[in-house]
């Protein structure tokens, strides 16, 4: 799978960085299916969390970008 990454110009601390990346995204997504949830991933506007990580019941499906 392509990693999507922000812009280098989005100033965040290397944490920040690590917390808001795609790859992130697809872990957290991977621990709730672990746990018998099904989860979308799905872009936001938001820099500060431009990956969010919702369940699939909730997903409107034309909405979602990446599915974990």
């Amino acid at each position: 799978m392509m990693e999507l990454t922000m812009p280098d110009d989005t100033s965040l601390s290397p944490l920040r960085r690590t917390l808001c990346s795609h790859a992130n995204a697809i872990r957290v997504a991977r621990w709730m299916r672990r746990d018998g949830i099904d989860a979308a991933i799905v872009a936001t506007d938001g820099p500060l969390q431009p990956w969010r990580v919702i369940e699939a019941t909730d997903a409107n499906h034309q909405d979602t970008r990446a599915c974990a």
